[in-house]
């Protein structure tokens, strides 16, 4: 008798320290998507506040409104891509003539 409960405590100790390291690593892994998501989220909203007052002029050129962006930018690095030069963590969408049109953060799906 005393050997099936010193079995059945071993493997109940065994199976509990499993699932404290299977617990330990998704709380890691969750908290690490969850700042990487913060970081993300605040660098767009840095930018978009960084591009407000010049938006909201309306003689303000294409130019000056990526240099804006492009200042607050963790990653100076742009592209264009669907019609929107992508700087940082968000797209901006400019007309024929320069004119602002659009923002949209990296990780919204058209």
């Amino acid at each position: 008798m005393n050997k099936f409960i010193i079995t059945f405590l071993t493997i109940a100790l065994i199976l509990s320290n499993l699932w404290w390291v299977y617990n330990t690593i998704d709380a890691s892994v969750t908290t690490t998507y969850q700042n990487v998501s913060l970081e993300d989220n605040h660098e767009a909203l840095s930018q978009a506040l960084a591009i407000l007052p010049l938006v909201a002029k309306q003689n303000s050129t294409s130019k000056q409104i990526i240099e804006a962006a492009t200042n607050v930018a963790i990653t100076k690095y742009s592209f264009e891509k669907d019609g929107y030069i992508w700087i940082g963590k968000i797209g901006l969408k400019f007309d024929k003539n320069g004119r602002f049109i659009n923002a949209r953060p990296a990780w919204d799906p058209f």
